[in-house]
């Protein structure tokens, strides 16, 4: 009896040992699969992290630039105001009109804006260091920054975000384990990145166009700049209901896609009658300036007329207009005369226009767009497992994923050697970090930086994809 219970005691120290040694195994299976998992985890975060980075990074460098086109607008709108003030301090010089006129009919506020200008005349249009020379050449720079620089980064980002997603995902994986790194699946289970950023060129810019000029809407210095101001007793018992005028005409306007204008006009409209034509205005331009990109639209919105002379007198001013027959002498609003000089010697400063833009596909269209998303396979050989004879990384993906032909490696238990592997999915998304003033949902665009990564559940057919590639498991 008691060498049978020997014999037992020995069957059951050897059931245990095995049931001991199955229990090391799974733990040993189960632990290395969790390592992975929080692994791959890891690289699929860290992939749509660098997801948003580069949509953030799109959209800052779309900010600047439409920051620099409100800058490129300043400068063409102070060059024009320059070009004004030399020209006005050549008209007070001339006391064309007079000083002490202006400010007899239109009160000395007026009379001492308009001497203000005294000495002006010759010091900035002449020298053209900064009514065109230094300030063209700060324009030209912010255009060069908005082409060669953002631009090109932008389409660096843009070809560079697969690689640059698959590389950060290698390198996180290389990090959790030193031993036996696990290996990314070359092909990803999904992903939306294709198509997903665009560049908007030609016509298209007409978006970049709006934002630009919504933009430039809160500086007062490129508003309109329209007064006028009227003389308060009657002139001529003729027109009883008119008076002398002071009109201020001024506008920085972004010219179809691909130049700034700035015109600025200063005229007195003396009112005038005779016996011929009745009553009508004689402007006297107290200052002018205008400056505009080269190949500038037409300037159809413009009363003004080619090479206007420099005075009257050889021909009445009346005579000259009725001539011209491009405006009339008592109903017009604006400054023609002084528009006209200001054409005549505009500055033009070459530039290429607004520049291509990134964009997401399907922006401003509800529901589409509202993320980008990736599902990610990793696997690890398991140890003892049979491996190809390529040792690079590449070349075991290649290895492991192939399902048919000489050396194809399969999912299979630990116990029989072979791979294991995890799945995860993560999406970059927008969202904004406090609710809008006006309570409005705001869609996910490239025109503001609030681009976010997070991981996210993993979907059915990103499982049978997986299934698929480990072999039927």
């Amino acid at each position: 009896m008691q060498g049978q219970a020997l014999v037992l005691a020995l069957f059951l120290l050897a059931a245990g040992a095995a049931g001991l040694l199955q229990l090391f195994n799974s733990g040993q299976a189960i632990q290395d699969k969790t390592r992975l998992t929080h692994a791959v985890d890891a690289a699929a975060y860290s992939g749509a992290l660098v997801q948003a980075r580069a949509l953030n990074f799109l959209g800052y460098a779309n900010r600047a630039l439409v920051a620099h086109q409100v800058a490129m607008a300043h400068l063409v709108t102070l060059a024009a105001w320059a070009q004004f003030g030399d020209a006005q301090g050549r008209r007070v010089a001339r006391s064309n009109p007079p000083a002490s006129l202006i400010a007899g009919f239109f009160g000395p506020s007026q009379g001492a804006a308009y001497l203000s200008a005294r000495g002006l005349g010759g010091r900035i249009g002449a020298q053209a260091q900064w009514g065109s020379g230094g300030l063209a050449l700060a324009y030209a720079e912010h255009d060069r920054v908005v082409h060669d620089v953002l631009v090109r980064a932008q389409v660096a980002v843009q070809q560079s975000l697969a690689e640059s997603r698959r590389e950060a995902m290698r390198a996180v994986l290389a990090a959790n384990d030193h031993e036996t790194p696990a290996v990314l699946d070359p092909t990803l289970l999904s992903d939306t990145l294709p198509g997903y950023v665009l560049r908007y060129g030609g016509q298209a810019r007409e978006r970049l166009k709006a934002l630009v000029e919504a933009s430039v809407e809160p500086y007062g210095f490129l508003a309109a700049r329209n007064d006028v101001d009227r003389s308060l007793l009657p002139i001529d018992k003729r027109c009883p209901l008119a008076r002398h005028e002071l009109r201020r005409r001024g506008s920085t306007a972004l010219r179809g896609l691909d130049t700034w204008r700035a015109l600025d006009t200063h005229s007195y409209h003396a009112l005038r009658s005779n016996k011929w034509i009745g009553c009508y205005y004689r402007e006297y331009p107290m200052g002018y300036g205008m400056v505009r990109g080269v190949d500038s639209p037409a300037d159809d919105d413009i009363e003004y007329v080619d090479q206007p002379p420099e005075n009257f007198s050889e021909e009445s001013f009346w005579r000259w207009v009725q001539r011209m027959r491009s405006w009339t002498l008592l109903n017009v609003l604006t400054n023609p005369y002084a528009s006209s000089l200001a054409v005549s010697g505009q500055a033009s400063w070459p530039g290429r226009g607004l520049p291509s833009f990134a964009e997401i596909a399907g922006a401003g269209v509800p529901g589409e767009a509202s993320s980008l998303r990736f599902a990610v396979r990793v696997y690890r050989p398991v140890e003892g497992a049979p491996r190809p004879a390529a040792t690079s990384a590449t070349a075991v993906a290649d290895g492991a994923s192939s399902l048919s032909g000489a050396g194809a490696m399969r999912m299979a238990s630990p116990a029989a050697g072979g791979v294991v592997a995890a799945i995860a999915a993560a999406e970059t998304f927008y969202e904004r970090p406090a609710r809008r003033a006006d309570g409005r949902h705001e869609m996910a665009s490239l025109f503001q930086p609030y681009w976010h990564a997070r991981l996210t559940p993993v979907r059915d057919d990103e499982r049978m994809r997986a299934r698929s590639l480990q072999g039927g498991r």
